[in-house]
Formats: C-alpha cells, sequence, structure tokens
C-alpha cells in the first residue's frame, strides 16, 4: 500500500486538497479528524487535559476547543503540554487506521496531517511521499482570520506556533501552491491524481 501525506501551514488549502481526494475515490486517513476524537467525553486524554488546564476549558462535558486555543497559542511552554498529552494518542490512531486499510488492500491512502514535520512523522516509516500545501503567509493569515473569526494577534500566534512554510517546502516530495483561485488549485490536485493513476 503506497502512503501518502498532505501537510502545510494552517489555513493553507489542506482541506480543499483531502476533500478533492477524496470525492475522487480515495481513502483518507484525517489527523485533525482524529485529534476531535481523541478528546471525546469519556476518554482519559480529556481527563488528562482537565487536570493540566482546569475545569474551565471543558463545558457540559466537553472541550471548548476555543478557550483552550486561547491558552495555549502564543505560550509554548502549555503548548507543549497539550501536545505531549494529545500526540501520542493522535499518533496511535493514525497508524490503527493506516493498518486497517492495509488489511482491507487498499492501493494508495492518503494521510492528512497538519503538523507531520513538528511532531516528526517523517521519522516513523509509515510514508512514501509528503505532499505540502504552501501558501503566502499574508494568504494563510487572511484565511484564517476569516475562518476561525480572529484578530491578527491572534492568527499570527497560531501561524507562527508551526514550522515556518518554507522549512516545509524544502522537505517535501511534492508542492501544491495555493495562492491562486479556486479551480488552480483544483487542477494542480487533478494532476498529482492523474500522475498517481499512470503509475
Amino acid at each position: 500500500m503506497k502512503v501518502i501525506a498532505i501537510t502545510g501551514g494552517i489555513a493553507s488549502g489542506k482541506s480543499a486538497v483531502t476533500n478533492q481526494i477524496r470525492k475522487a475515490g480515495y481513502k483518507v486517513v484525517d489527523a485533525d479528524l482524529v485529534s476531535r476524537q481523541v478528546v471525546e467525553p469519556g476518554t482519559h486524554t480529556l481527563e488528562e487535559i482537565k487536570e493540566v488546564f482546569g475545569q474551565a476549558i471543558v463545558q457540559n462535558g466537553v472541550l471548548d476547543r476555543k478557550a483552550l486555543g486561547q491558552k495555549v497559542f502564543g505560550n509554548d511552554a502549555l503548548l507543549k503540554q497539550l501536545t505531549k498529552i494529545t500526540s501520542p494518542e493522535i499518533q496511535s490512531v493514525i497508524k490503527d487506521q493506516l493498518s486497517f486499510f492495509k488489511i482491507k488492500g487498499e492501493p494508495v491512502v492518503f494521510a492528512a496531517i497538519p503538523l507531520f514535520f513538528e511532531q516528526h512523522y517523517e521519522k516513523t516509516g509509515w510514508f512514501d511521499e509528503v505532499v505540502v500545501v504552501a501558501s503566502s503567509e499574508r494568504k494563510q493569515l487572511e484565511r484564517l482570520m476569516a475562518r476561525d473569526h480572529l484578530d491578527e494577534w491572534a492568527a499570527q500566534a497560531r501561524i507562527k506556533s508551526q514550522m515556518p512554510v518554507q522549512e516545509k517546502i524544502k522537505k517535501a516530495d511534492l508542492v501544491i501552491n495555493n495562492d491562486g483561485s479556486e479551480a488552480e488549485l483544483a487542477a494542480q490536485v487533478a494532476e498529482l491524481l492523474k500522475n498517481l493513476e499512470k503509475k
């Protein structure tokens, strides 16, 4: 089974890319989805987060992701603490999902992992190729502020918490540029899939 990672900066357009890949019939393991599953009510991960960050970040038994985000982004020590709790859980579920698709005989599986390089997934040996979805910091900032209703400072803090996109580009097997229109992005993804099918 060939496993292709999709990564890139926050608000760079990874979701648009993976949506198109899904529509083309490929299986996608989604780290963002997994990161929500591992902190659902009743999980020991959520209990650990409560212990470290306080009861106030849980509302009606559910993690208040916005409140947690306000605490950790811009505070490296707290972000590291959160990552230490959630990262092993997320990685474990991703590994299980990839194993499941392998058993099912899927020829190609994509894995959308925003923090691929930050959390050293490249060292796991699970991935054959890494695709980076890249856009300029100005575009990222505009999209992030609009998408998550953040002011510029809060959006900058989230961008700065990740590895700079230029560093990710250097480590990529393929780069999809998303500074243009939706149609231009879609054409690049279609090209990627066409080349994959040729192989």
